[in-house]
């Protein structure tokens, strides 16, 4: 993700802060850079990043509950830059191959998973300590430059008829986007995450990473036709870098998207909510205290915790799990 040249270089300098300490010397897998040389944001394979791998999954606890963040310093600061104020998703599937793959928590397939995680991912209510469903509203918090509504509106999923290829660059995911929006004039790409969801054997690359290997998705953003376009980009996570013990690939997916979108609408064009050396919300609580939603279709979608500033009432600084 974007940022300004001052602070990309003190998260790279700094590279992987831990629990409130600087690891110095050590590589900062959250960044890397796009084939044009822009600045990503991505989320790292659990197999690359220090984490207590004795607490992946949140105790089952009723309630809200804070846990302590695992990367990056201190709290979120207000760059001042954009938020998305009335976020939608849409969900974009590479091929009916990937659309087609094996779903979880009783459903037959992925795009049927994500439809419904989708659909539930926001309760629409305002943020609140009695809320055991604020999975995406926890992010209001970080209103400033646009009010963030509670609500996120789900645009549905749309099956593309891609080849599948070895590879794909950033700039290659821009111009596909460029080209879906050419094929498909009534979509209106203003305050939507596009979520591209790639399938078994594409891989993604940036400057010094691929996907599998180093990352698990990421999110980032274009100029088209004067709008400012946010996506999200979604490896298929049958691979050894992004699977975690219990979990299936598409398990693992509603994980990756939870993350993306809610960066998304914080921070999505790499200005407005990151701490001070450069780490967004859900960086901070990646991969550690993961949980499964109390809304859903058949069952319940796993997604990771969300940073919180604390105060005003709530709970205090640190990644919240509400159950």
């Amino acid at each position: 993700m974007k940022r300004t040249a001052v602070a990309a270089s003190i998260a790279m300098i700094l590279a992987v802060v831990i629990g409130g300490g600087v690891a110095s010397g050590q590589r900062d897998w959250f960044h890397d850079h796009s084939d044009t040389g822009r600045l990503v944001h991505i989320l790292p394979s659990p197999e690359l990043v220090p984490r207590d791998t004795a607490h992946t999954n949140a105790p089952a606890k009723p309630g809200l509950h804070v846990y302590r963040a695992s990367y990056g310093f201190g709290n979120l600061r207000n760059h001042r830059g954009h938020e998305i104020p009335f976020a939608a998703f849409h969900a974009i599937f590479w091929n009916g191959t990937v659309a087609n793959s094996a779903g979880s928590q009783g459903y037959s397939t992925l795009q049927a998973q994500v439809d419904a995680f989708g659909s539930t991912y926001s309760d629409g209510a305002a943020y609140s300590q009695s809320d055991t469903a604020a999975d995406y509203t926890i992010i209001t918090q970080y209103t400033s430059t646009d009010t963030i509504s509670p609500g996120l509106v789900y645009l549905g999923s749309t099956v593309d008829n891609q080849a599948t290829v070895s590879t794909i660059s950033d700039s290659g995911i821009q111009a596909y986007l460029t080209t879906f929006f050419k094929g498909h004039p009534g979509i209106n790409p203003s305050n939507t995450i596009f979520g591209i969801y790639f399938p078994h054997g594409m891989q993604i690359t940036l400057q010094g990473s691929a996907s599998c290997s180093a990352f698990c998705g990421y999110h980032s953003s274009y100029t088209y036709n004067g709008i400012d376009v946010k996506y999200a980009v979604f490896p298929y996570t049958d691979c050894n870098g992004c699977t975690l013990s219990g979990k299936s690939a598409s398990d693992i997916l509603t994980i990756v998207s939870s993350h993306e979108i809610r960066e998304s609408v914080t921070d999505p064009d790499g200005t407005a909510w990151y701490d001070q050396v450069g780490y967004e919300a859900d960086d901070k609580c990646a991969w550690h205290n993961l949980y499964q939603m109390k809304r859903g279709g058949k069952s319940t979608f796993w997604v990771q915790p969300e940073y919180s500033n604390g105060g005003n009432g709530f709970p205090g600084a640190g990644c919240v799990v509400p159950q």
